[in-house]
């Protein structure tokens, strides 16, 4: 059995029915999630480390691309595929590039084929991290860092800086979107619109201002600031990562 922790959201329990019968062929059943709106979705999402999601695309209170961005936002790990009845919806989807596509009632051997892309697309990597850099641009030329030596990312104003662990700093040309898009493969989570931090290099993150507000301590003991919005989503990708909250 495929060891994969599956998702499947879709509110016709008769589609969600025969989804599960598919699914369970394929992927052992204690693996496998079934929420019927967007309400059982989250309360999942919140308490189950999910790999791969199922997404009906039409449903009365929300819809596939809604969740989509929800699990986007809060579980960025995992990876979808979204089911309709129609076939005219694939279009859209592919907006929001979703691992696959697939029509319902699920085909098992397209079933398989799907199941089968997800777990090549997450073969470990033989590479080492630690020995991979990034080419940083400077004004005298390029400066090639591991990304275990960059501390955090920061952007003061509209300049945008890489502090490493020896204290160096260099200004990068890019926005800190675009940053997050790099560095999240490594293991980097944007705690506030300004920072960017590896979760390695996090030892706690504490209430500050009374309350108001929250902030993150690093292994180097600096300290920055973390966003209300993003205190939870950080909660939720830790917990999405396993790590438990006592």
């Amino acid at each position: 059995m495929n060891p994969t922790t599956i998702l499947i959201v879709d509110d016709d329990k008769n589609s969600l029915h025969l989804s599960y019968s598919a699914m369970s062929q394929l992927v052992a059943p204690e693996n496998i999630h079934c929420a019927e709106n967007a309400a059982q979705t989250m309360d999942i999402l919140k308490t189950h480390k999910i790999d791969l999601a199922f997404l009906d695309i039409d449903m009365p209170d929300t819809n596939g691309f809604s969740i989509a961005e929800y699990i986007r936002d809060n579980q960025p790990h995992v990876k979808y595929v979204f089911l309709t009845g129609y076939v005219d919806f694939a279009v859209r989807s592919f907006d929001y590039e979703p691992l696959d596509f697939l029509t319902k009632p699920i085909d098992l051997m397209r079933l398989k084929k799907t199941l089968d892309r997800f777990a090549a697309h997450n073969q470990p990597s033989t590479s080492d991290y630690s020995r991979e850099r990034i080419a940083v641009d400077t004004s005298i030329g390029f400066v090639l860092l591991s990304p275990s030596e960059i501390s955090y990312i920061g952007k003061d104003k509209r300049v945008i800086k890489l502090h490493c662990t020896n204290g160096d700093e260099y200004i990068v040309r890019r926005t800190m979107d675009e940053m997050e898009a790099i560095f999240s493969d490594f293991g980097f989570f944007r705690i506030h619109q300004s920072y960017l931090v590896p979760l390695s290099n996090i030892i706690s993150v504490r209430s500050a201002l009374f309350g108001k507000t929250y902030e993150a301590v690093m292994n180097d003991q600096t300290c920055l600031p973390v966003s209300r919005d993003k205190y939870q989503k950080l909660r939720s990708f830790l917990v999405s990562r396993g790590i438990h909250f006592i």
